[in-house]
């Protein structure tokens, strides 16, 4: 190695990248198609974040020798730090037909296909590569990370659990284990990992944050509550643990408390919504000599949930209006007629206003407290009666009682502990003189097609309903209902708002949202709403045979409509009646 060369590796060596980076181009006046100094030279620019210099180099050594050691992993580094995810792609899966058993090159195809969002390939080339390299803690992370991404939580667990065999205080890997455990409501194992990552970082606000989380799912209230205060202490300008704290007051009951935390979901990562721009003010709670403009914020549950407040907002503006998701604007515009009821699109409302309003930040000024919700929760949705009138006299042509079911959620974080299947149900639907209906949003046919063909069990589908989309048609389609039945969804808010008798099953997990409340059988939300909470380890069909059976069948005796003789549990074969 000549002098100057070997005085550029030194300085490469020893981190001093800009003088190594003058030295190589000093070395490349000689030779310009020297290309194990080009190869130097590209990998120091990429080390400073000069990513076209690096990629200049690096593909002047592919140039001028396509077969150089490990040049298509090195531009596909480089590549995929710029944004660059195809011809990152390109490079990665080049290095691996060069060497099919580098884990390396491996690890790098399996961290673009992560980065584009194709996780299920990233699990298989992690797969592969941890087969060549099983003592890998970062191949074992990475898997671990694109298993969660593709929602394989289970097997997420399983490998960051083996990457901790291999690196015990890894927190990254401990931290991850914890969420994952969490999510799949061991909580017990969940707080150990927990209080293990404050002994290995006590300064670091989120652990005590997480632990808390777990602690309140298993109704550790007072330790969870030291947890929350102990991250806000920690972090006093952390948003985390304030907006963890708000919801656990919420769920206790503790609204004023809870409110005060709940302010600042905007501020947290990752938040569903994002917080509108205007020129005018917030709204504060005072009267508002004009236009009052409230917008919606999260799903559509929320919006009906938090739409409960706008009759008693009228008072405070001389005019409101109300921003919705466009599937929900008939049935509110009926429903609030003193109110202008629009839908939201992708520009800002662009009438004349005085003030603006999320949603959500309503119930500090109108349920301030436990006492504000005394006259709160009856109905105040108003379903098209001519459609729903229409609806009852065709269900109910045979004189069975109309029970609507739904039992799938969508909630991108907790669908899986919220989602029951539909043959959890059967006991329920194995009742005589009942007729069930569909209220589930999409396509449910498979599995009604299997219930009906394996167990004999029905549930009819209402073909005019748009189930997703026909939010107005849906309403009406459960005020034709004698009862509805649904896990926790946009369903069960859609049925309690408008006063319908609503049986509402709730996970014993991180499923369970605030406003159902930690505890008891009711929320002050919805007056109509009886809950029905899952034991620890309960399957949801031992919940519907135990609990909500009974229930329904109590609801559906007391009405002289229902001779009690009729609803019994029946043979399979009764309830097969179209």
């Amino acid at each position: 190695m000549n002098p100057q060369l070997q005085q550029a590796v030194t300085l490469h060596r020893a981190g001093r990248l800009e003088d190594a980076v003058r030295a190589y181009k000093t070395v490349l006046r000689d030779d310009e198609r020297a290309v194990g100094v080009l190869n130097l030279l590209g990998l120091a620019q990429f080390q400073l974040g000069q990513l076209p210099e690096a990629i200049d180099a690096l593909g002047r050594v592919a140039h001028f020798d396509p077969n150089f050691p490990n040049i298509d992993f090195h531009l596909g580094q480089v590549l995929q730090a710029q944004g660059r995810l195809e011809d990152a792609l390109n490079r990665y899966e080049k290095a691996v037909a060069r060497a099919p058993q580098d884990a390396g090159a491996l690890t790098g195809l399996g961290t673009v296909l992560a980065a584009m969002k194709r996780y299920d390939e990233a699990v298989a080339v992690y797969r592969r590569a941890a087969t060549i390299d099983p003592r890998s803690g970062e191949l074992w992370h990475n898997l671990g990370n694109a298993l969660q991404s593709a929602e394989q939580y289970d097997e997420a667990t399983a490998a960051y659990q083996r990457e901790l065999e291999l690196r015990p205080d890894h927190v990254p890997a401990l931290d991850s284990l914890c969420r994952m455990l969490f999510r799949e409501e061991r909580h017990k194992e969940a707080i150990e990992v927990g209080k293990r990552l404050i002994a290995l970082e006590p300064d670091n606000p989120e652990h005590p944050s997480n632990l808390a989380n777990a602690l309140s799912f298993l109704g550790r209230d007072e330790e969870a509550l030291a947890a929350y205060d102990r991250a806000a202490a920690l972090n006093p300008a952390s948003v985390f643990p304030l907006y963890d704290k708000g919801i656990f007051h919420l769920s206790r009951g503790d609204f004023a408390e809870g409110w005060r935390g709940f302010r600042h979901r905007w501020e947290v990562k990752g938040f569903a919504s994002k917080l509108q721009k205007y020129p005018q003010p917030l709204w504060t709670g005072q009267h508002v000599d004009g236009t009052l403009l409230v917008w919606r914020e999260q799903g559509l549950g929320d919006q009906i949930l938090m739409s409960s407040l706008i009759p008693d907002l009228v008072s405070y503006a001389d005019h409101v209006v109300l921003e919705v998701d466009p599937r929900l604007v008939s049935l509110l515009q009926r429903s609030f007629p003193g109110v202008s009821v629009v839908p939201q699109t992708q520009q800002p409302y662009s009438g004349p206003i005085a003030a603006h309003c999320p949603l959500g930040d309503l119930p500090p000024y109108l349920r301030p407290d436990a006492r504000s919700f005394e006259n709160a929760g009856a109905g105040y949705l108003h379903v098209n009666q001519e459609t729903a009138h229409a609806l009852r006299r065709r269900l109910t042509a045979d004189g069975r009682r109309i029970v609507g079911l739904s039992w799938s959620s969508v909630h991108p974080e907790h669908r899986r502990s919220k989602s029951a299947r539909l043959a959890d149900f059967a006991p329920l639907l194995r009742l005589a003189n009942c007729r069930f209906i569909d209220l589930q949003y999409g396509d449910t046919r498979q599995e009604r097609d299997e219930a009906a063909r394996e167990a004999g069990l029905v549930v009819e589908h209402v073909d005019d309903i748009d189930n997703t989309n026909d939010i107005d048609g849906l309403a009406a389609l459960m005020a034709a209902c004698d009862a509805v039945v649904t896990i926790s969804n946009t369903n069960a808010h859609l049925a309690a708002a408008q006063g319908k008798p609503t049986f509402v099953l709730l996970s014993d997990g991180a499923g369970l949202i605030w406003y159902w409340m930690k505890r008891g059988s009711s929320t002050p939300f919805y007056a109509s709403a009886r809950l029905f909470r899952q034991g620890t380890g309960q399957p949801w069909s031992d919940l519907v045979a135990t609990t909500v059976v009974p229930a329904v069948v109590d609801h559906l005796r007391h009405d002289p409509d229902t001779p009690a003789s009729s609803l019994t549990p029946s043979s399979v074969s009764a309830n097969v009646r179209a």
